[in-house]
């Protein structure tokens, strides 16, 4: 689709997409702050810095999983071993 067919939230979204490499480090509570306040702002800007908004919290809400998943499976190779 052509650039010039996206609306503002969709190039907000997609700036966010192919940049987010910057946020590498973050932690995804980090990452979700910085989502909320994308989300919430107004102006003339804001359908733009919403479509990031939506982006950043995806990215934060799929840090979250990978990271529960990664406990939940260490989890799984920890074995108890009882003293009788």
């Amino acid at each position: 689709m052509s650039k010039q067919h996206l609306s503002d939230f969709q190039i907000g979204y997609d700036y966010a997409r192919h940049q987010h490499d910057l946020l590498g480090e973050y932690t995804p509570q980090n990452i979700l702050e910085l989502a909320m306040i994308f989300c919430f702002q107004t102006g003339n800007t804001a359908e733009l810095a919403k479509g990031m908004g939506v982006y950043y919290l995806e990215l934060g809400i799929k840090k979250i999983i990978a990271q529960f998943n990664c406990h939940s499976d260490q989890s799984k190779d920890f074995t108890v071993v009882h003293k009788d």
